[in-house]
């Protein structure tokens, strides 16, 4: 009975041995757990035209795709990549579906808590969109609007934090989806990326809807996702944007699908 208790013993231990190491494989914390992969896959934002599309093939496509080919074409490894929205990236990260997110994160002292956010890779200017005869020059005419936002958003942590009497904030699943409300009519304003809002108003011809200039919300930057002990896999990550800038392959990429560089000027690094 002994013999056997312990038989079954080591086959327990066996098999919990092999569960945690095809979990932890399937995590790729290192570059080199990502050679031995074959692959990288990469949560990539979605929703933001024009910083993404879809091509022919009905698959995602835009600056964050090039950007993740570039990354896995450095690594040498294929590319898978998974379209991610604001509510699902940092749950695809955390729970290992993503190898690390090119999903237009701010690096925020938040989210630092939970991953570890590289230097920049681009900026953007984030700005409130409304209609045209609707005034808005300062915070206080917000009063009593209903402003749509991407839930857990930047533009989300601000605009609640302003303490504007009456103003009500409505959250979203994504960004296409908060301006969809202001296009309808379910919002008084929104809260966009002034280059993703204007992209919108020309190509859909919404001539009664402009972004506004006098209000500006802030300008920030995007960095890459990766989990909390991926500290290789980030250095490597850090490396690969410096790189893409100085070459010019970063304002390369902006231009040829937003059609202008990155604004800002050199990229911070922190």
């Amino acid at each position: 009975m002994i013999r056997d208790y312990a038989r079954r013993t080591a086959v327990s231990f066996g098999l919990a041995t092999m569960l945690v190491l095809s979990i932890t494989a399937s995590f790729a914390q290192t570059t080199a757990d990502l050679a031995k992969k074959g692959t990288v896959t990469i949560g990539v934002l979605t929703g933001i035209p024009p910083y993404d599309t879809v091509d022919a093939s009905g698959n995602t496509d835009g600056f964050l795709v090039d950007l993740a080919r570039e990354a896995a074409k450095a690594l040498e490894v294929k590319l898978e990549v998974v379209p991610v929205n604001n509510a699902s990236r940092a749950a695809a990260l955390e729970s290992g579906r993503v190898d690390f997110l090119i999903a237009h994160m701010t690096a925020t002292p938040q989210r630092a808590k939970t991953f570890l956010m590289t230097n920049p890779y681009g900026a953007y200017e984030m700005r409130f969109v409304a209609a045209k005869d609707m005034k808005l020059t300062t915070l206080d005419d917000l009063k009593g609007k209903r402003v749509s936002v991407p839930k857990g958003s930047t533009q989300d942590v601000a605009i609640s934090g302003y303490g504007i009497e009456g103003l009500e904030v409505v959250r979203f699943d994504d960004d296409a989806l908060a301006m969809q409300a202001l296009i309808s009519g379910q919002v008084d304003a929104t809260a966009a990326v002034a280059a993703v809002a204007n992209d919108v108003i020309t190509k859909r011809k919404l001539d009664n809807l402009e972004v506004k200039r006098e209000v500006p919300l802030f300008t920030l930057y995007w960095s890459m996702a990766t989990r909390k002990d991926a500290t290789e896999l980030h250095q490597w990550l850090n490396n690969f944007i410096y790189y893409a800038e100085v070459t010019g392959k970063l304002d390369e990429l902006h231009k040829k699908w937003i059609g202008t560089p990155i604004p800002g000027g050199k990229l911070p690094t922190f």
